[in-house]
Parts: C-alpha cells; structure tokens; sequence
C-alpha cells in the first residue's frame, strides 16, 4: 500500500537516532566501534570496562595518539573523519573505520564523555554529549590517549531496548567482539572487565598462538597448525587452523580477518571447511583462526552499516587462497597419513592408547552387563540346534559371538547367517542413545553427582540455548546453575558421562540447541549429544569382556542398526556371499 502523505525532511534527531540505530545494534556494536578508533589511533593498551552488559556503562580507554583539543568536539559531527579525503581514498582504506559514523552514532544513542590529550599537550580535553546536543566542553589533566565513558545506552532509542538480550547475553557478545579483536592484533594488550570481574587479559606480545590460547584454551592452541602462504594461491594467507581431530558441531571456532579486519563471508567459510574435505565426518566443524591478505582496491568493506562483511572483485581469488593454504598445511602435518605409510610398509600400527572405559552402563545396573537376552513372547518361535546361536526376536539382530577387534575401530563378531562388522563407537552410540530415551520417558535418569562442581564459561548463544532447553538438560541429569553473567557450574551428569570432559560435553550439547526447534526435538538431540560424547571412540583397544558386552548390548535394543546420527552400526556378510567369494557356491 502506498502512502499518500507528503514527503519531507525528517527533524536531525529523529535522523539521528535511525543513523544510530544502523550501526550501533546492540553494547558489543560500541565496543568494537570504540576499540577500532583506539587501534586506528596505533594504541598498544586497550581497556575495557562494562556494566550490566554494557547497557549501564562502557569505557574505553587507550594510550594512543589522541585527539588535539580543538578537535575534539568536531569528532562528533557526523562523516567528521581523518581516514578520508577524497572517494578515490576508498578504493585505499587500510584502516578500521573511516566514515566517521562511530562516536555520532553512539552519542545519538546515549550519554557520551570523552577525554582525550596528545602526546605534545599539557592537559587534556574532554566534551560531553547526549544525543545531539553539546552538554559541556573543557580541560582537565589525563594520561596521553583517550578515554570515552557510553552511559544508559539506547536511552534516547528505547525502542531498540526490546531486542537486548539479558545483560549476560549482552556480556557474552562484547567478550566475543574484544576476542576477535584481541586475535586481530595479539600486538595490541587488551584487558576487558565486566562488573569487576576479568573477562579477558592478553599480553600484547605479539605471538598469535598466546592470543589464541586465551580464546580457545592452551590445548587447543597448542595443537593447531601453523598456515603460511601457499605458493600456488593469489593471495597470502597465514594464521592457525586445528588438527582435524579438534573439532566442533558448528562454525562458531572460524574467525576469519581480511586485512586485518574480521568478517563475516560465507564464501571464506566455505573454503575453510573444502580445505578439510575428507578428513571431517559431516556436521563436523574446524577451528581456524585465518588472515588473509588482499590488496585494498580489490575488497569492499563499505557494504554494512557495521564493516563486518566485505565484497571482493574476484571471490574466487580469496577463496583458493584460503583453501590451498589451509589444505597444505594439513597435509604436511597429518601425521595419520605417516603412520599408514609405515603400516603399508609391513611394519606394525601404532598402539591405540587405552584409557578407562567402562561397559557396566549399556544395560541397567541391577542385570548387569552379563544379562540374558530378555524372554521371547509366548507365541515366538525359536528353533536352536547345537551350535547355532538364537535369533534376537525384539531387535531384528541376533545375539552375536565376537571374535576380535580389527585396527581398534571394528568389531568382528559371528551371527547365525553370517559375520558382522560393528564401528565401535556407532554401536555404542546407539546403546547409550536408546537408554537415555528410555531413562527420559520414565523420568529416572542415571546421574553422577560432581565431587565439585565444575565452573564452565558460555557464550551468548550457548546461554539462550540453556534458557530455552534447560528443563530437558535437568531430566537427564545434566545439572547446570547460574554463577554470574556468563559463568555456570556443573553440578552432575547423567552417570554414563562420568568419564567425559563436562565442559566439552556441555559445550556440545548447547552448541546443537542453538537453532530451537520442539520439545521432542530438543530432547533427542541432546540425548544423542550426550551418547556421542560418552561412547567408546575408534582407535581406543578393548579387550575381550568389553566387545563381548558391547555385541550383547547392541543385541537387545530398539534399532541396533544406526546411530542417532544414521549412520550404520554394522554391516553384515552373508554366509552365501562367503560361499561365493570362496568359489565354494
């Protein structure tokens, strides 16, 4: 429908206030506008400090070069920059901002005092602005850098109040944005602090792989791969990507810069997870932390109000470039392809390392894992001759004699029409999966309480999928209580998990909440995370007990044949096709 009233020029606060709203969406956006001109300004400190999310308070203060003090008003007028010159300089942006929207925009939306002094001034000067209007101007002594205090932010917007999150939600996505950006520039010590507690602390050194080990953990950054640029690509590319084995159930561990900038691409995304085609199982996702160089004719980061993506003149170019380089360096240091090379040698494979792993919860513990096949109905008819094995009449699968393990993967086990080979850890998978459903329908579930709860970190997403699934989470035993803004303490898990990391179980099962979804959805999927997690995984030895319980375990249950996930348990050879291949048919 088209409106007939007629067109005139909207008041310069009400213009004001939807500029504000395009680039200032939520506490995080301040944040990253506010540390983009401290990194513009060569600061080699940042600090930061929120309250309430930010929502009460937000300060950035930086030790760069500063802002002359009859400049300092004149940073609030909107498109006031000092990146920009002509539009023929667009075409050669290098740095963080330059449309001179950032300290505006903010000020539309909230209550503004900034302090800035040179490296040649005596004092310092300061200005403060609410909305469009210049409250006061002056001079005051500070540290060389500048200063800026945000307060009640969108107090001036109230409407964009209603798409804020909690102020834990909120906290969670600065941590996220000053992460990203501790990444961008390990050069750069950035210290984030939210109600006075230390979110985050680098130590500007310089080396990538520290910035890395306080985002994603040491383990995880010690064990990441080194990417150089690769000889056959347009582009240089460098960073760290993980060893296949450290994955993740999203695309929430890529973090992705283009000169220095970190973005958003879909494209670049993509080429990530091509460079690790075949050596990820689907759904399964890589962590990477990805630079890539492009020079600044050939990328657009002028296409959101935010900067966050970006449009390059040839996608293509970026996305070889980061899938070759990234593809070299897992090939050069896979070293499972090593290890089969020595094994195809005739040489003997390396030990699998064996660590505890108990069977005694595939079946309820008062039969035990030695119980007999449950008793067929009256009317089933079971013929059993001296040494045939009888037919599992519940599960369609008959109860199985296993014979051996083949490369700690695959069970080999005999059934009364042929041979069996069982994945391991898919056959758990189903075992444990089908009794978690069960202990769920009849509201009983198997819990181990923590000797000590376990404090664990969520992010914004992981902690709107607890809201959401909570109450699923607690019935099947997977206990988690609030323990300030982003901090949760694990108080149990369900009993067959006791073994399993609890942080990495719960990060699992949160990360795959993510996309919502019913209440049977929400629950199978979480009981499949919870099994994927606590089966036995290919590569770990068993001995002889446990792959006679394990057979005897998927021998009884509901659908023995797949995993949560659909992927088969087991694939049998009939004693015809053995016949045949022997020429014995």
């Amino acid at each position: 429908m088209i409106s007939h009233a007629s067109i005139r020029i909207l008041p310069p606060a009400v213009a004001a206030g939807i500029a504000a709203g395009e680039v200032i969406e939520r506490p995080a956006s301040v944040v990253k506008e506010l540390i983009e001109n401290s990194l513009d300004a060569g600061a080699s400190s940042i600090s930061i400090e929120i309250k309430q999310g930010g929502l009460q308070s937000i300060r950035v203060v930086d030790d760069g070069s500063g802002i002359a003090s009859d400049e300092v008003a004149l940073a609030f007028e909107r498109h006031a920059t000092s990146k920009l010159g002509s539009l023929d300089d667009l075409g050669r942006i290098v740095t963080m901002g330059f449309r001179g929207e950032a300290l505006a925009s903010i000020a539309a939306a909230s209550h503004v005092r900034l302090v800035s002094r040179t490296r040649d001034a005596d004092v310092a000067a300061f200005v403060e602005i609410e909305g469009t209007e210049l409250l006061r101007t002056g001079s005051e002594a500070a540290a060389p850098g500048t200063s800026v205090l945000v307060e009640a932010l969108f107090s001036t917007i109230p409407a964009r109040l209603k798409f804020i999150r909690s102020s834990g939600a909120e906290t969670g996505r600065v941590k996220q944005v000053v992460e990203h950006l501790a990444m961008a520039c390990p050069h750069v010590r950035f210290s984030l602090r939210s109600d006075e507690r230390v979110l985050v602390q680098t130590s500007g050194n310089g080396e990538l792989r520290d910035a890395v080990s306080i985002i994603h953990g040491a383990d995880m950054s010690s064990a990441m791969i080194e990417v150089r640029p690769s000889n056959r690509a347009p582009h240089p590319v460098h960073g760290l990507v993980a060893p296949p084995d450290h994955n993740r159930p999203n695309r929430t561990g890529i973090s992705l810069f283009v000169n220095g900038r970190w973005v958003v691409s879909a494209a670049l995304n993509a080429a990530v997870h091509a460079a690790y085609a075949g050596l990820l199982m689907e759904g399964r996702y890589p962590v990477a932390v990805l630079f890539l160089d492009v020079p600044p004719g050939e990328v657009d980061p002028n296409v959101h109000p935010n900067k966050r993506e970006v449009r390059f003149s040839r996608e293509g170019d970026a996305f070889s470039s980061i899938e070759r380089a990234v593809r070299e360096a897992l090939i050069e240091a896979n070293p499972i392809a090593q290890a089969r090379g020595e094994w195809a040698r005739g040489g003997s494979p390396p030990p699998a390392p064996r660590s505890p792993q108990a069977f005694d919860f595939t079946l309820a513990p008062d039969i035990g894992a030695w119980a007999p096949l449950p008793e067929p109905a009256p009317d089933a008819e079971i013929s059993v001759s001296d040494g045939e094995l009888p037919q599992q009449v519940i599960s369609g699968m008959p109860e199985l004699r296993v014979l051996g393990q083949i490369a700690n993967a695959y069970i080999v086990a005999e059934g009364a029409d042929g041979m069996y080979l069982i994945d391991q850890h898919a056959a758990h998978e189903s075992v444990l999966y089908y009794r978690l459903l069960r202990q769920w329908q009849e509201h009983q579930p198997e819990v181990q309480p923590m000797l000590e709860p376990l404090p664990i970190e969520l992010n914004p997403e992981q902690i709107e999928a607890l809201a959401q699934s909570k109450d699923d989470l607690d019935s099947f035993g997977l206990s988690l209580e609030p323990f300030g803004e982003t901090t949760w303490l694990l108080r149990s898990v369900p009993a067959m998990a006791r073994r399993v990391d609890g942080a990495k179980l719960v990060a699992e099962v949160l990360d795959r909440q993510r996309t919502g979804g019913d209440t049977t959805a929400t629950h199978t999927a979480i009981a499949a995370s919870i099994a994927c997690h606590s089966a036995v995984r290919a590569g770990q030895g068993l001995d002889q007990q446990e792959l006679e319980a394990l057979g005897h375990a998927l021998a009884i249950e509901t659908d023995p044949h797949h995993c949560p996930h659909g992927r088969p348990t087991t694939i049998r050879v009939t004693m015809g096709m053995l016949e045949r291949e022997f020429g014995r048919a």
